[in-house]
């Protein structure tokens, strides 16, 4: 996605625009309490159905304005077609935004319209570019003396001002190959009272080819009921299969992607999953808490970060450090950065890496060339990048052995992060914010995907992961932190939600925790390091330190 679209379409604090130039608001219009605590717009609009001896034109414009009722309902709209395109018209295939749009009359029973359009939302709810302007020809056809359109185009086509107050970003939770971690798939919806029953039925039709590996223990949308109603809390998921027969493993990944999901509805606080006349209960309580299954997510006791100083290595906290546990708390051997995990550790240097366990114990030196920092997945799994002939190198060690893993397209890196959940990559190169995902195959790593480019308000200089669906990135020295999501959206000026501006420093590296809630860390040029407490930036007590991780 273009810096535009990013600015003036899905960063919901810019101003907001004409997005339905020329379309007609004739139905009535009521302004309520903000319900859901989302941010969305109170404003409901019921638009107007057809009238007697409307021209084609105004059929058309007809159509386009009741696409914009909210709370969302097709009914008005399918007014303005044909009994039969009524039928097959199928309003769910996609939503089409658009910025500016004009209808002409091209012929008798012929109305062309043009749409200034910006992005697109697939059926599931992903989103993706599509700036440019996109020319329809709706062909209308006389019922009953009145004029109707006979071909509709699947999806539905909203202004920019009905997304940007209408829809949110959140995430489907589906898990990795090993059925142990929860992934994040960054999706769009319409938020108000059906936004349960829309992301249990994005959840349900499956996981997206990226990244690799996904898989789900949610039925398919088929098997599950239309509607999610929420009832004092609790939301009740009913498919008609007999879930509560599932095994005891099967339940509760189900249960903890349905929890994981629908706990970003404000209203939920639990989660009741029914089927065929069962109940899905794997710890035997039949409703089951929204923020429970937290062992799914990211690992919460990982609030550390590793700073080479003092020629030891600290665990570093918001609250505490000390040095680490073991040879590395005794002498870091000038390394640049070192990273530690529960079993693995790794430390590299300009032309050299070093692997050991957590405590320093059976190290593995290897040679290479200008390496970056250096990771410890949520597998415990140490990722070392170095260069060589002219590209990334990426090599894996799982605690046995070193691995050379398949990097397709990937240039020479100067920085490379990994997710929490360990399904994806992002790497910053050339100014460039890369994005890819992680190929593993019966617990280890077999490849990478070739990545694709974020797009930036500036240059990239270094990555961290915020949490599973966004990325954090040092712009040019004498800027703020940025982020953005992971599909292109929400870039913001700052730690996400803003306002808290870097001190007078020049950053040189940039670490975020794994945990739920992760916490940010900076190095500058001097070797401070920073840490983000809520609202301000706090400088460590540590020695002149050399790198983080």
């Amino acid at each position: 996605m273009t810096r535009r679209s990013v600015g003036l379409v899905l960063a919901l604090a810019v101003a907001v625009l004409t997005g339905c130039a020329g379309i007609p608001t004739s139905g009535p219009v009521e302004r309520v309490e903000d319900e859901v605590g989302l941010g969305e717009s109170t404003v409901r609009y019921t638009p107007s159905g057809p009238i007697p001896g409307m021209t084609e034109t105004q059929v058309v414009r007809g159509f386009l304005d009741a696409m914009l009722a909210y709370p969302v309902t097709h009914r008005v709209a399918a007014e303005y077609l044909t009994p039969t395109a009524a039928q097959r018209w199928r309003p769910g295939a996609s939503t089409t935004v658009y910025s500016s749009v004009e209808a002409f009359s091209a012929s008798v029973g012929s109305t062309r319209v043009e749409l200034g359009t910006e992005v697109r939302l697939d059926e599931q709810g992903s989103l993706t570019p599509a700036e440019g302007t996109e020319r329809l020809r709706f062909a209308l056809e006389r019922i009953d003396g009145q004029w109707r359109i006979a071909n509709p185009p699947d999806g539905v086509l909203v202004s920019r001002d009905w997304f940007e107050d209408y829809v949110r970003a959140f995430d489907l939770f589906f898990l990795d190959a090993s059925g142990r971690h929860l992934v994040p798939v960054p999706v769009h919806e319409v938020v108000g009272d059906q936004l349960a029953t829309s992301l249990m039925t994005s959840l349900a039709l499956g996981p997206p080819p990226e990244p690799p590996g996904l898989t789900t223990a949610v039925p398919p949308e088929g098997e599950l009921r239309a509607s999610v109603p929420v009832v004092g809390g609790v939301a009740q998921v009913d498919f008609a299969r007999r879930v509560g027969d599932l095994s005891t493993s099967t339940q509760k990944r189900l249960s903890a992607q349905v929890a994981w999901t629908l706990r970003q509805v404000p209203v939920v606080t639990d989660v009741q999953i029914t089927g065929d006349g069962t109940v899905v209960a794997p710890t035997g309580d039949l409703v089951q808490d929204a923020r429970g299954w937290a062992s799914y997510g990211p690992d919460k006791s990982r609030r550390w970060v590793h700073v080479t100083a003092g020629d030891i290595v600290h665990q570093v906290g918001p609250r505490a450090q000390q040095p680490v546990p073991g040879a590395w708390g005794r002498t870091d051997g000038g390394a640049t950065a070192v990273a530690v995990g529960e079993e693995l550790a790794v430390g590299v240097w300009t032309d050299r890496a070093r692997v050991t366990t957590a405590r320093g114990g059976r190290p593995l030196d290897l040679t290479g060339d200008r390496f970056v920092r250096p990771a410890v997945d949520i597998d415990s799994m140490g990722w070392l990048v170095d260069r060589q002939d002219g590209r990334a190198r990426v090599r894996v060690h799982d605690g046995e052995s070193l691995t050379l893993v398949p990097s397709p397209g990937l240039p020479v890196l100067s920085s490379f992060a990994i997710s929490p959940d360990g399904a994806r990559y992002a790497a910053t190169s050339g100014g460039r914010l890369l994005l890819g995902g992680v190929e593993r195959r019966e617990g280890r790593v077999v490849g990478l995907t070739e990545p694709e480019q974020l797009p930036t308000q500036a240059a990239a200089r270094e990555v961290a992961w915020v949490d599973g669906t966004r990325v954090a990135h040092l712009g040019p020295r004498g800027t703020q932190v940025r982020s953005v999501r992971i599909d292109g959206t929400g870039a913001v000026d700052a730690w996400p939600g803003g306002g808290q501006l870097l001190p007078g420093i020049d950053p040189v590296a940039l670490v975020a925790t794994p945990a739920a809630r992760s916490d940010l860390y900076l190095l500058d040029t001097e070797g401070g390091v920073w840490v983000l407490d809520r609202t301000r930036w706090v400088q460590l007590d540590l020695p002149a330190a050399r790198g983080i991780a």
